[in-house]
């Protein structure tokens, strides 16, 4: 039996204790999605299990990784920039053990936590980064809202939500390539590829960034209704639209 089989069958039974005099939750299982910068073959699973009111156990199953390769993944707290909580730059509140693939790019990785530390406004989504690299981001799940997280959102006003908007800078591409935005929104580009980019229009002279970076960001308030066309200087083919209407 390969290690890979042997900890995930030590990690399968972890998730089956519970306390004693604890009553245990289901087992909660929430899938990855590919990111900005994916590998076409990256997958997986994040497992969450409570098993009682201060511990639980979260597993990360991950397959088609850059095989023997440092990785770290981290909980963030869910942000307001989007309504996805992947696309939302929420910070940081819970980090996994540092782990390594295997040769067949796999991994899993376990984390013991509070359950108040990963749940309510906390937890909202998990990444995985590269560890020579936490710009790039291959895999993101999101984690479901939980009544307080709900219940703290909705305290956010809708203007404030709806006046904020975020767009990934990959390489060679924007996603969403299309965005539709009313007037006062601040719209936000966060370079997530791995070469140097720009964003520059000549419908509107104003959007003119420096050189972004990897991680790096550049923000931009849409005031006038329109369409407005954007690019990259350095990559050509590199542009997206922004339309912009009234409120």
């Amino acid at each position: 039996m390969s290690r890979f089989l042997r900890l995930s069958s030590v990690l399968a039974s972890a998730l089956l204790l519970s306390s004693a005099g604890a009553v245990a939750t289901p087992t909660m299982s929430f899938p990855f999605k590919l990111q900005g910068t994916p590998i076409s073959s990256a997958s997986g699973q994040l497992t969450v299990r409570t098993l009682s009111p201060t511990s639980s156990v979260s597993v990360l199953t991950l397959r088609g990784l850059t095989p023997s390769t440092p990785y770290v993944a981290h909980y963030h707290a869910l942000g307001a920039a989007s309504s996805d909580p992947c696309a939302s730059s929420g910070p940081i509140t819970l980090g996994f053990p540092p782990f390594k693939t295997n040769a067949q790019g796999q991994a899993t990785v376990l984390l013991r936590a509070d359950p108040a530390r990963i749940s309510g406004t906390l937890g909202a989504y998990v990444n995985v980064h590269t560890a020579a690299n936490l710009a790039v981001v291959p895999l993101c799940a999101s984690v479901l809202k939980t009544e307080r997280a709900q219940t703290a959102q909705s305290t956010t006003t809708a203007a404030s939500t709806a006046l904020q908007q975020t767009v990934k800078i990959g390489d060679n591409l924007f996603m969403p390539a299309a965005l539709t935005v009313v007037a006062g929104t601040t719209v936000t580009w966060i370079h997530t590829g791995k070469v140097t980019h720009n964003v520059l229009s000549v419908d509107l002279p104003g959007i003119r960034s420096a050189d972004l970076h990897p991680g790096e960001r550049y923000s931009y308030t849409f005031k006038t209704p329109g369409t407005f066309t954007y690019y990259c200087s350095y990559h050509e083919g590199m542009s997206a639209t922004i339309t912009v209407t009234n409120r």
